[in-house]
């Protein structure tokens, strides 16, 4: 697949804003970067993690970080081109493919801009399906890929290299103690991979998936009088595993939101339209983690929570988010292997600190 022309952009965010679930930064300042590469006459060119030589040298580009503060630090295009660099000095050997950290938000829009700049094709994965606030909850350090060597940066130039950790949970914690340093906004390279540990861990062809949500949200909104319709037939397909439920449509009535220790942490209460006493409820850490209507769990983490607008079906992100708004929430299942109890351990419910069990949204 060659990505080359603004629609594919912009379908391409819109359905990265819906796999983000409320977080993975908004996308917004990636797209920019990625127009600019387009308009210079560059393309993506995205790949089957199939197509790759077992001993290829794949590397994550992500931007880590508070979403909320994410327009503050306008990315140089130098940025993530010159991690590249500084981790094939750290390896002793060219990268030969880009694959995104997490498909949702900002994150799977970086790569591709990086990508353009470098002519290194993008691969079609990722590490969790939607987007997660720690670096460690993805499939590639659940199965046993280190996060070290991760070459930071931020936009001013300023930049780390974690050599090595004990674990992919410590580099998270140093890799969250230096973006709290240098502006609550940066960028790595990390999860150094070969082709073939690619294949066997990542979830696949999740760029695809994107690019289906956000076309088929535009073609949804241009053909339809009721486009939630034309969007819900691409969410629910049993027979591939995907599942959808609309789980509230109603307005935001409260909202309590605070950015701490590198993250947006938020909670949202919505009611009903028509004035009526049930009340949905919203948890963030970055992204959506659970949604409970008279609390009662509807959809939890690793699930995904979209918030779109009620009107245009325009998806959301949580500090988008405010008083008075009127959206409809939509569950949908993560992959099947982020349903796994090796995965469930460190991103579903108990990795969050909740005492709940992961129920899958179509049972509950």
């Amino acid at each position: 697949m060659i990505i080359n022309t603004v629609e594919q952009i912009k379908d391409l965010t819109r359905g990265a804003v819906f796999l983000g679930t409320g977080g993975g930064g908004d996308p917004y300042v990636g797209e920019l970067l990625l127009l600019q590469e387009i308009r210079k006459g560059r393309h993506v060119r995205v790949i089957k993690a199939s197509e790759l030589a077992d001993d290829a040298q794949v590397v994550s580009i992500a931007g880590i970080g508070a979403p909320s503060v994410l327009v503050e630090h306008l990315q140089s295009e130098d940025t993530c081109r010159s991690l590249v660099a500084k981790m094939e000095a750290q390896l002793g050997k060219k990268i030969d493919a880009i694959i995104p950290a997490e498909i949702g938000g900002l994150n799977s829009i970086i790569p591709m801009a990086v990508s353009a700049q470098l002519g290194l094709p993008v691969i079609d994965a990722d590490g969790m399906g939607r987007a997660f606030p720690h670096l460690e909850m993805v499939t590639f350090s659940v199965y046993g890929s280190s996060a070290v060597p991760i070459c930071i940066a931020n936009e001013f130039g300023d930049s780390v290299i974690i050599e090595k950790t004990t674990t992919d949970r410590k580099a998270e914690d140093l890799a969250r103690g230096i973006c709290a340093n240098l502006g609550a906004m940066i960028y790595s390279a990390l999860y150094p991979m070969s082709g073939a540990e690619t294949k066997a861990k990542a979830v696949h062809n999740t760029l695809s998936y994107c690019m289906e949500i956000g076309r088929g949200i535009r073609e949804a909104r241009e053909q339809l009088s009721n486009p939630i319709e034309g969007i819900m037939a691409i969410l629910e397909q049993p027979d591939i595993d995907r599942h959808a439920r609309i789980l509230f449509e109603g307005k935001v009535i409260d909202i309590n939101r605070e950015t701490r220790d590198g993250w947006h942490w938020a909670s949202v209460v919505m009611a009903p339209l028509d004035g009526g006493d049930d009340r949905f409820e919203l948890d963030i850490q970055n992204e959506y983690l659970q949604g409970k209507l008279n609390g009662k769990t509807t959809c939890l983490v690793p699930d995904l929570i979209a918030t779109l607008d009620l009107d245009t079906c325009e998806p959301l992100t949580a500090e988008a988010l405010k008083y008075g708004q009127r959206l409809r929430v939509i569950g949908t299942a993560a992959a099947p292997i982020m349903r796994r109890p090796e995965c469930l351990k460190v991103f579903g419910p108990a990795g969050f600190g909740m005492d709940d069990e992961f129920v899958p949204l179509e049972a509950l």
